[in-house]
């Protein structure tokens, strides 16, 4: 997790002093969970992890699919009892396939450090984030910015 909210920070902050395409269609959601939204309003939420402000959550008998991309893992995260990150896990091998969902979606994507294999959709408030997560696995990672750039600056 450290490591993936560095790179994303460093993506951010790149976006932020050089700027980045803006996503054509702002999410509004994440897998049908909007921005701000409190875990007494989800049901089948149950903490995986969590440290002071920040918790994350999987969803029990959630559907691990996105479009006919299967997903490993779908992880919910909450500061202060509000739903600002969502992240979906999945094999490499569906990195083209939602790419193109996402481009199709949201707009042309830019590359984070020049890297075709780490790629952004940028818009006013949410950020979408495509990136190798380990060995066979990738992380796609939606962010809503005004909450994220809270928890930044708590550190």
């Amino acid at each position: 997790m450290r490591s993936f909210l560095g790179l994303f920070t460093a993506a951010f902050l790149a976006c932020a002093i050089f700027g980045c395409g803006s996503a054509a269609h702002e999410p509004k959601d994440f897998r049908g969970l909007k921005w701000g939204e409190k875990t007494s309003a989800v049901s089948g939420l149950h903490q995986v992890a969590g440290s002071g402000d920040l918790a994350l959550y999987e969803k029990s008998g959630e559907v691990l699919k996105m479009g006919d991309i299967e997903l490993d893992r779908v992880i919910y995260a909450f500061y202060k009892d509000s739903f600002y990150m969502g992240m979906a896990y999945f094999s490499s091998e569906g990195f083209m396939k939602m790419e193109a969902v996402l481009t199709e979606k949201l707009g042309k994507p830019s590359e984070v450090d020049n890297n075709p294999d780490n790629l952004i959709w940028d818009s006013d408030n949410v950020s979408v984030l495509l990136t190798p997560a380990g060995p066979g696995q990738t992380r796609l990672v939606y962010m809503y910015k005004p909450t994220q750039l809270k928890v930044e600056l708590k550190k």
